[in-house]
């Protein structure tokens, strides 16, 4: 049987954290793991760690799975290889999925969904990344899956996922480069039909004038975002009280209409302390955004790190920030869960009261009451990138305004990987924020049995909707063997 998953696209996936990105230990199949804590101080000109090695490295291999979607079954071959080849990376993906058990109608031996738009052929090269620099400037450029892209201090674009559903795949675009004057940041959701953009120039006021270490601490910056094409609200049929969300022949919600939601953004930093040991970065953002009207967003936080000098660390990393938020406004609008919550915030508990239909996060954002004061904090621990494990915590003022992130990863263990992540928003007690039913919840593990081989299992909780527009809460799941080769 048909149906839409907001499920985590089963990938290869690059895993990032805050302050902390690097590559998984190997591109097999396994569920994308968005981190949470996306955003950060804004990196200098110099490229980060040693120059790229002009070697040739990477990891190929092919599995065998046996997964649930939906209501159906499929024995899914899956073939990838990830190569480095100096300054350059790229992965490739091919999953090709036969229906062995259909609880529906006929829909035939392969899953049509994976391969019906043009756009989903691009997965076949799921990325490529270019990484250059030198002791005065940088730059990255990646094309194809985004995976946890943040703009500036992440208070407007923080962790995006571009492909988060599994019908329909985004080769996106983010650029990155700096020199000793300031830098440029630049995110495009899809390459073939763009929607969301986003940007940020920062400058370095004292960088034209001096080369005083202290003066070139202090950063300004100002940043852009847009969904030219934001769902205004989920098209229905039927008649009150009994309605129902449309959806079209290509798997995806039909809507009543579309707006252009931008944001607009102006930041001030200043790194007070930054060694080995300790980094200290406080800043301010003030954001506008713009939709019906106008709302103001005003985040005052600050960053704080320890790194303990071991060979496992721990590193700490933290941010604590306030935020004056007034109506009309929402921080991180565009988040890691975006691509889901742009089309249905949360099934589960925002919906329109007259008809009970799902609302879009526009639609959501246009009827919300802001608590005018509230806060996030974020804690993780990084031992080495060996083990990667904390969360992010939100509230404000008035009911179900509460959010809980949580991530864990184990990815360089050398017999099993372990990932994990959980996100629920909308509730007010502690005792809510771990009620499944209005939360997302992707696990994975992959261990190695012998040589080449390994098992590996993946499940996933997320909303389904059916071809009758209903929802229902259900867990995805797969397990199954493969052999991955390193050069």
């Amino acid at each position: 049987m048909k149906g839409r998953s907001f499920a985590y696209i089963i990938v290869a996936a690059l895993v990032s954290l805050p302050a902390a990105a690097e590559e998984a230990s190997g591109p097999t199949p396994g569920p994308v793991i968005p981190a949470g804590g996306h955003g950060a101080p804004t990196a200098g000109p110099a490229l980060p760690g040693a120059k790229p090695s002009s070697g040739v490295s990477g990891e190929v291999g092919a599995g065998i799975l046996f997964e649930k979607i939906g209501e159906d079954h499929f024995l899914t071959l899956d073939l990838y290889n990830q190569t480095r080849v100096g300054p350059v990376s790229f992965g490739v993906w091919v999953p090709l999925r036969f229906r062995v058990w259909d609880q529906g109608e006929d829909d035939g031996l392969m899953r049509e969904e994976d391969w019906d738009e043009v756009s989903d052929y691009a997965r076949l090269l799921r990325f490529v990344e270019l990484v250059l620099g030198g002791e005065t400037w940088r730059f990255r450029g990646r094309v194809g899956a985004l995976e946890g892209e943040s703009i500036g201090h992440g208070t407007i674009v923080g962790g995006y996922y571009n492909s988060l559903d599994r019908d329909h795949y985004q080769a996106g675009i983010a650029l990155a480069a700096a020199i000793r004057y300031g830098g440029v940041e630049v995110m495009l959701d899809n390459l073939l039909a763009p929607e969301i953009v986003g940007a940020r120039i920062h400058v370095r006021p004292a960088a034209f004038f001096t080369d005083n270490f202290w003066a070139n601490r202090f950063v300004a910056g100002l940043s852009f975002a847009v969904d030219g094409r934001a769902p205004v609200a989920l098209q229905t049929r039927g008649t009150p009280p009994d309605l129902e969300p449309v959806v079209d022949d290509t798997n995806s919600f039909a809507y009543t209409g579309t707006d252009a939601l931008s944001v607009l953004g102006l930041d001030l930093e200043y790194t007070v302390i930054q060694n080995k040991l300790i980094d200290l970065v406080p800043y301010l953002d003030l954001n506008f955004m713009f939709d019906e009207g106008a709302g103001a967003g005003l985040h005052l936080g600050t960053f704080f790190n320890i790194r303990i000098p071991t060979p496992l660390g721990p590193a700490l990393l933290t941010r604590l920030e306030y935020r004056l938020v007034g109506d009309g406004y929402a921080p991180r609008y565009f988040d890691a869960l975006y691509e889901v919550q742009r089309v249905q915030y949360d099934p589960s508990t925002v919906v329109d009261p007259a008809t009970g239909v799902p609302l879009t996060k526009l639609g959501w954002l246009r009827t919300a009451e802001a608590g005018p004061h509230g806060w996030l904090g974020e804690l993780y621990f990084d031992f080495a990138g060996w083990v990667r494990v904390g969360g992010t915590y939100e509230d404000y003022q008035g009911p179900d305004n509460s959010a809980l992130t949580l991530s864990l990863l184990l990815p360089k263990l050398p017999v099993v990987q372990l990932g994990a992540y959980y996100s629920r928003r909308g509730f007010d007690s502690l005792s809510e924020a771990f009620d499944r039913d209005g939360a997302f919840l992707v696990a994975y593990a992959r261990a190695k049995v012998f040589g080449p081989l390994y098992l590996s299992v993946a499940y996933s909780r997320t909303w389904h909707v059916q071809e009758d527009g209903t929802y229902r809460a259900e867990g995805d799941y797969s397990f199954g063997a493969g052999v991955a080769f390193t050069y």
